[in-house]
């Protein structure tokens, strides 16, 4: 996400490029919680592998990234597609109770479950421009 601010105003530079900074921290902390809200929960090891880096007011730029492969295809869902063993000469599952073994299984994909992009489309909607009231004072 970039920003860019337009300010009229007699501030001292320094003190807009802080303000601004804190503007963005902010941003990001809503952000981040959003996400952890809209998030799908199974395990929950997905929603606790969401994190901003740094998590300290102050920086030009942050990082919110979630920590696990699976990440992307939750966000953005999945195509049909083959499963295939990696490691051994056929996959194993339970169906009906039984042991099931496969060469190979046709998934039928997985619909988008998004939790990044309502989290950034509502602060970018709402929040941010509370920040920049309050921060800025425009």
């Amino acid at each position: 996400m970039k920003l860019k601010f337009n300010v009229n105003s007699k501030i001292e530079k320094k003190d807009i490029i802080e303000k601004t900074k804190l503007v963005l921290f902010n941003s990001m902390v809503k952000m981040h919680e959003l996400a952890n809200i809209y998030v799908p929960v199974d395990t929950g090891r997905l929603k606790t592998s969401i994190k901003l880096f740094p998590s300290i007011p102050g920086a030009k730029s942050y990082v919110l990234a979630d920590g696990v492969t699976y990440g992307i295809d939750v966000e953005f869902g999945t195509a049909p597609h083959i499963i295939r063993p990696r490691t051994k000469k056929a996959l194993k599952f339970k169906s009906g109770g039984k042991d099931v073994f496969a060469k190979k299984v046709k998934h039928p994909g997985t619909p988008a479950q998004p939790f990044f992009r309502p989290a950034l489309d509502q602060v970018k909607k709402i929040w941010m421009a509370r920040y920049m009231e309050r921060d800025l004072g425009k």
